[in-house]
């Protein structure tokens, strides 16, 4: 697969699902989606939950997340576990769990995302800040004109014991990238960090915009110890809402947050006036 991507409706992955209604890629689709190509970050190899992926994951002895594929803000994340004697089942709310063989595991799971479809995926090897998960949200927009441009980004520090960054409760909260990143990083890797942000992002929209014109996009990345990155996730926006300009809102310096509110009103103007994508 070549290193790049092509505006050519004729590439477009047939096993993808868009979901009409809602407008968007639920985890599942959306890994699909970028799996097959090769950008400047990594994506956590990810199966969609059954027992036989769960038997391979158990197997691998090594960490991973169980996320419903369609919800937000963390909600019925799983983390697990194994260590010398069983597994380890945290909850986004802290609560830990021990279990002493794969059995005992699956049973718990399949109880619990009996009634909704989900993931299971690796967890990246990601570097914490002070202790804390943290993830990088870069925010892109559409301009009036229907170019995208790269509103800005933050750094969302997840709060004690939270096996995710978004999640504050406990002391997480919001901050500038640049504050994280250089007590974690030389000024050239910081460089190079947020260069691979912006070429990231925009590599992103150009494989999105071959299926769908959305007009906002929020991507999530982790970091691991040589400065690499790793997707989380991707959010756009869609009929249930679209990525949350309020996060921008709880940086000492408001300008990103004025701005992107202000990009959208103007483009509304200039689209409910005929001019639209």
């Amino acid at each position: 697969m070549d290193n790049h991507l092509y505006d050519n409706r004729d590439l477009i992955n047939t096993n993808v699902h868009f979901d009409k209604e809602r407008l968007y890629f639920n985890k599942w689709e959306m890994y699909k989606l970028l799996a097959p190509y090769r950008f400047p970050f990594h994506i956590p190899y990810t199966n969609y939950l059954t027992k036989q992926s769960l038997d391979l994951f158990t197997y691998n002895q090594a960490s991973f997340f169980i996320k419903p594929v369609d919800t937000w803000s963390g909600k019925n994340i799983t983390l697990v576990t194994p260590n010398y004697s069983g597994f380890i089942l945290q909850h986004q709310n802290g609560a830990d769990h021990f279990f002493q063989n794969k059995d005992a595991l699956t049973q718990q799971l399949v109880h619990q995302y009996s009634h909704t479809h989900a993931i299971i995926q690796q967890r990246a090897p990601l570097i914490p800040f002070d202790t804390r998960a943290f993830d990088i949200r870069v925010h892109l927009q559409r301009d009036g004109n229907g170019y995208w441009l790269y509103a800005g980004d933050l750094i969302r520090v997840g709060g004690e014991k939270a096996i995710i960054s978004n999640l504050f409760s406990k002391g997480g909260g919001v901050v500038e990238t640049d504050f994280v990143l250089k007590n974690l990083f030389d000024s050239n890797q910081v460089n190079e960090v947020k260069e691979h942000l912006r070429k990231s992002a925009f590599a992103i929209t150009k494989l999105l915009d071959v299926y769908y014109p959305f007009i906002d996009i929020g991507a999530d990345f982790g970091i691991d110890h040589s400065g690499s990155l790793w997707l989380l996730e991707v959010n756009t926006n869609d009929r249930s809402g679209r990525p949350d300009y309020d996060l921008f809102k709880k940086l000492p310096n408001k300008a990103i947050y004025k701005q992107m509110v202000a990009r959208d009103k103007e483009r509304k103007k200039i689209w409910n006036k005929g001019k639209i994508l």
